[in-house]
């Protein structure tokens, strides 16, 4: 079990869903023994988004640690910076757009674990480095 994770040692998965981003799994059951939680990181590059979508049975934190843009959360858009914490109860929709001209990083974070595995589906995530 890896208890300490480098995001450039991660699996890392790229959208094939025509919104550039490309996602680290770095923190969950499977690879940290995490019973309560999975944690990751995400870049959003310039004009790309994370389309909104709902989680029906877990939170989420967005960290938003570079980079701008704007974040839904159910019928609220809110223009976001660097150092921004963003709570999403289940079943809320939500998604983020990068107006920006450099790459939204972010971390994300969701208890209970299990919405990791969605980026591991292979018709819309291209695996890129580490093989799970």
């Amino acid at each position: 079990m890896r208890r300490i994770v480098k995001k450039s040692d991660a699996e890392t998965w790229e959208s094939k869903d025509g919104f550039p981003r490309a996602v680290q799994l770095m923190i969950e059951p499977a690879s940290a023994g995490a019973a309560r939680l999975a944690m990751g990181a995400e870049e959003v590059s310039p004009g790309s988004q994370i389309p909104v979508h709902v989680h029906a049975e877990a939170e989420e934190i967005l960290f938003l640690y570079r980079g701008s843009g704007r974040a839904r959360v159910g019928d609220v858009e809110v223009l976001v910076g660097p150092e921004t914490a963003i709570f999403i109860p289940p079943g809320t929709p939500h998604g983020f757009v990068n107006h920006a001209h450099e790459p939204a990083q972010l971390t994300w974070t969701f208890s209970p674990p299990g919405e990791q595995e969605k980026f591991r589906a292979r018709e819309a995530w291209k695996h890129i480095s580490r093989e799970a």
